[in-house]
Parts: C-alpha cells; sequence; structure tokens
C-alpha cells in the first residue's frame, strides 16, 4: 500500500485517531531528533493527547530547555496552526503537502555534515528495527495498547537489550567524534 495525499482534518473513528497518533508523535519525536543531531539545536518537544497524557522529547535536558525559554523576552519565531496554515495558502499549498523548503535550508555538503547525515541513517535503520521486533512479537496476538506499558517475553527483552546496547553505542562514538571533530576555521 503506497502513500497518498490525505485531508488534514480532525480524523473521526477513534481507533485510526489514536494509531495516526501514535505513529505521528513517534516520527514527530524522530524528526526533532534529528533536527538537534544535524542542526547541533537544543530542542523540546512537549505533546498533550486527547486525554491529557503527557508526552515528551528533549535533545538535551528538558529543564534547561524550558528555563532557557522562559529567560527570553521575545521569540525569534512563533507560529501557530493559523500561522502555517496561511503560510501554505501563500505558497498555493492546500495543506495537504508541506511547504517547500526555504533557501536557507539546504544541507552544507561538508564531510563533517555527510558523516552526521550517515550516522542518522544508521539510527534510521536501528529505529526500523526496533519497529519490526515489535511488530514480529505481536503478530499473532492483538495489537498492544499503545498507551499500556506491555510486558516483554524473554526472547523479546534480549532483543531489545541487544538493540539498546547497539544505540548506546551509536551515540558514545557519536559524541566522542563530535568532540574530536576539528572547528571549521572562518575568515571574517
Amino acid at each position: 500500500m503506497g502513500r497518498k495525499k490525505i485531508q488534514i482534518q480532525r480524523i473521526t473513528d477513534e481507533r485510526n485517531r489514536q494509531v495516526t497518533f501514535t505513529k505521528r508523535k513517534f516520527g514527530l519525536m524522530k524528526k526533532a531528533y534529528e533536527l538537534s543531531v544535524l542542526c547541533d539545536c537544543e530542542i523540546a518537544l512537549i505533546i498533550f493527547n486527547h486525554s491529557n497524557k503527557l508526552f515528551q522529547y528533549a535533545s538535551t535536558d528538558m529543564d534547561k530547555v524550558l528555563l532557557k525559554y522562559t529567560e527570553y523576552n521575545e521569540p525569534h519565531e512563533s507560529r501557530t496552526n493559523a500561522d502555517i496554515i496561511e503560510t501554505l495558502r501563500k505558497k498555493g499549498f492546500n495543506g495537504c503537502n508541506s511547504p517547500e523548503p526555504d533557501g536557507d535550508d539546504s544541507i552544507d555538503q561538508s564531510p563533517l555534515n555527510e558523516e552526521k547525515y550517515r550516522k542518522t541513517e544508521d539510527l534510521d535503520s536501528l529505529f526500523k528495527r526496533y519497529g519490526a521486533l515489535n511488530k514480529k512479537e505481536h503478530r499473532d496476538s492483538e495489537s498492544p495498547d499503545p498507551e499500556e506499558p506491555f510486558s516483554l517475553t524473554p526472547r523479546t527483552e534480549e532483543k531489545y537489550k541487544k538493540i539498546d546496547e547497539e544505540f548506546d553505542k551509536m551515540m558514545q562514538n557519536y559524541r566522542l567524534s563530535v568532540s574530536t571533530a576539528p572547528c571549521p576555521i572562518s575568515s571574517v
């Protein structure tokens, strides 16, 4: 089944809405992670679902990022849904597509950025393996409720531990490579 354009409006079916929320929440957190790694920025993401459950992602420490946020008088850029819809209309989109990237969103093709991109691809494959493992374990049973914690079988627990160890090693290698990377010298 391929991708298709969807109308951006509230999903009426409760089950479909919950599934969409879970998938898009993970995708949003993954994008926030990628942005923080690729662009070396601090990100705090706070999500409340329809039943007021809190989900959060922070690239560093949530408290530090929120403290920094409260210390600012005026944000550089602040957007709402209405702003985004208006921008899409001005660019000729009907809300089904993402806006085209601005000119300043181009990616620098330096070796350091290529290495970060490669590491992000490695993490993408790790995320996919994690998701595939979860689907495989629950194929013959009812789908687990994404809001409820579920117990792991001994077999999956070992697999998750292995993936966690691989992820920790990749993150450790990334931190080492970033801390030892030479700083580019720019001429003024």
